[in-house]
């Protein structure tokens, strides 16, 4: 599980739903596979993802 990720989205106030829409997913079970660490991610969607969160890929991505 990747905590900092759900921690920020949190902090942000946004629903996995949310996050996967902002990201341009489909559904939100990419994103929410993401999260909980099931799917691996690209360098080009972990960017997104800091951007849309205001946090580091560092603080978001590393234990």
């Amino acid at each position: 599980m990747r905590a900092g990720l759900k921690a920020a989205r949190k902090e942000k106030g946004l629903t996995q739903e949310q996050m996967a829409r902002l990201l341009g997913f489909r559904s939100k079970s990419h994103y929410c596979m993401i999260e909980n660490g099931q799917r691996g991610v690209s360098v080009e969607t972990a960017l997104r993802i800091s951007e849309i969160l205001g946090k580091s890929v560092k603080e978001l991505f590393t234990s």
